[in-house]
């Protein structure tokens, strides 16, 4: 299971949001991204994607479509 921390940072402002998703496959992933995405109220903005530790390369297939980065 893959367990990513999904961040949007207004750039107007110093507001932002988050969501953790979990998810078992790239579709999983993906479908959760999108409804993220969706979701996000601000007109201008960044993402952030953050991951607790290393993914294996299994786990890395699911996340593909996206840029993260690891902390």
């Amino acid at each position: 299971m893959v367990i990513i921390n999904a961040y949007a940072f207004d750039k107007n402002s110093s507001a932002m949001c988050g969501e953790q998703i979990r998810a078992n496959t790239k579709e999983e992933f993906n479908s959760q991204m999108k409804e993220f995405e969706d979701s996000i109220p601000f007109d201008k903005y960044y993402t952030e994607l953050i991951s607790d530790s290393e993914l294996s390369d299994e786990d890395m297939k699911i996340v593909e479509d996206y840029d993260y980065e690891v902390k």
